[in-house]
């Protein structure tokens, strides 16, 4: 951390923020068990390969099995252990060392809300079905009795102008509807730089300095007004904290495809994002949604410059929101996962098609965070490691195919 932010954060935080890098020594604690576990399993897999392999790797054919092997078995151990820390944490009620832990409910309830800007960055989406999400939003804030501490706006990114004409008549629509004018907006870009980071940096370059805090909402995401309050009050106390991500859940799924990773979703996310959340702690990922950010520290240190790199190394950054945590945590600030702030949703693709599409774009975007990883400047470890998890989540299978060729190697060799 630099000096001029030290002296800033020293005469901006309240002083029970001093107590803010306790939770380090925690973290250090966890990630050391989790490596000794992970190491510790995957030494007696690679023991028992090599015990059933003809020549126990003296070859080298064998010998890069039994490297394979070890990076693909330890990237699943991670994994497993992950999860068990969670089932684990969730038996005995939660992790005591999250955000949530650290305030009672009362604390939390007088605490006074800041000004917060919900954005929704929209392009060529089903126009009556999105706003009415936002729509539910809206009205779910207003019961909650906090509605004058929120803003809304629509960031529209839609090329067509059928849609972009529609989106701005049931925006107006709706604003009448709900004596929203003044509290919320609609802004169309005429040129569409940078994707979807380009259109929130946009907003912020018009309109950031309105709000203390935003809330990012994508498309297809709902968040209770009860659980934005709650972000909003934990940002308050916490003013050390960065960026706050919630956990969503899938919902609406109608295809067989969707039910079934609404199931999955609903049987293993809470193990394993408890477990990821009491690893990573203050040092967590920030996935681009359902999540409260603080907008002077976002405006400041998580511009995104463009790769110098060749290739997919080279220009706009696709998965935004990884390098955005990175950079809040070289900032000094925290990057805090929390399981236990319910009701946040999202939806996922209904087809196996929708979803090889969203994956080849994600594909491509935690792929280029190889060149950040290897080339960004005082990243942390945690950061550097949640960048290698996501490119092993597509390099893993190509890795699998060298080792199945190597396999077949070996068997061929034996068969001579």
């Amino acid at each position: 951390m630099s000096e001029a932010l030290q002296e800033r954060t020293t005469h901006a935080i309240p002083a029970k923020a001093s107590k803010r890098y306790r939770w380090r020594g925690i973290a250090f604690i966890r990630r050391s068990l989790l490596i000794l576990f992970v190491l510790g399993q995957t030494t007696v897999a690679c023991y028992y390969l090599l015990w059933v392999l003809p020549y126990h790797g003296s070859t080298g054919v064998e010998l890069g099995l039994l490297i394979l092997f070890a990076l693909l078995y330890s990237w699943i151990a991670v994994g497993f252990w992950t999860a068990m820390l969670g089932f684990v944490l969730r038996l005995f009620g939660g992790d005591r060392r999250s955000l949530m832990h650290r305030h009672s409910a009362e604390e939390l309830d007088q605490t006074p809300l800041g000004k917060t800007a919900v954005i929704m960055p929209i392009y060529h989406e089903p126009v009556h079905r999105t706003l009415s999400g936002l729509k539910a939003v809206y009205q779910d804030i207003e019961r909650a009795g906090q509605i004058e501490n929120f803003e809304f706006y629509i960031l529209s990114d839609s090329r067509d102008p059928n849609v972009w004409l529609e989106e701005q008549a049931t925006w107006q629509r709706m604003a009448e509807e709900l004596g929203a004018e003044g509290r919320m907006f609609y802004r169309r870009r005429t040129v569409n730089l940078n994707y979807k980071s380009g259109n929130v940096a946009d907003y912020l370059r018009r309109w950031g300095r309105r709000s203390k805090y935003m809330v990012v909402l994508d498309a297809d995401s709902l968040v209770s007004g009860q659980t934005l309050v709650r972000m909003v009050q934990l940002m308050e106390r916490e003013p050390q904290c960065g960026i706050l991500q919630t956990n969503p859940t899938l919902i609406n799924g109608q295809s067989l495809f969707a039910r079934m990773q609404q199931f999955a979703n609903r049987v293993y996310s809470p193990l394993f994002a408890t477990g990821l959340a009491a690893i990573q702690m203050g040092d967590a990922a920030f996935w681009g949604h359902n999540a409260i950010l603080r907008v002077d520290a976002f405006m400041e240190h998580c511009g995104l410059r463009k790769l110098p790199g060749f290739g997919i190394f080279g220009g706009p950054i696709l998965s935004h929101d990884f390098v955005e945590a990175a950079y809040m945590g070289r900032a000094g600030y925290e990057v805090w996962l929390e399981p236990e702030l319910g009701e946040s949703y999202e939806e996922s693709p209904p087809t196996l098609s929708d979803e090889l599409t969203r994956d080849e774009r994600w594909s491509k975007g935690n792929i280029q965070h190889l060149w950040i990883m290897l080339f960004g400047r005082k990243l942390r470890f945690a950061h550097r490691m949640a960048f290698m998890n996501g490119i092993m989540a597509y390099c893993a299978s190509p890795l699998w195919l060298a080792f199945l060729i190597l396999t077949t190697v070996e068997a061929a060799q034996m068969a001579l």
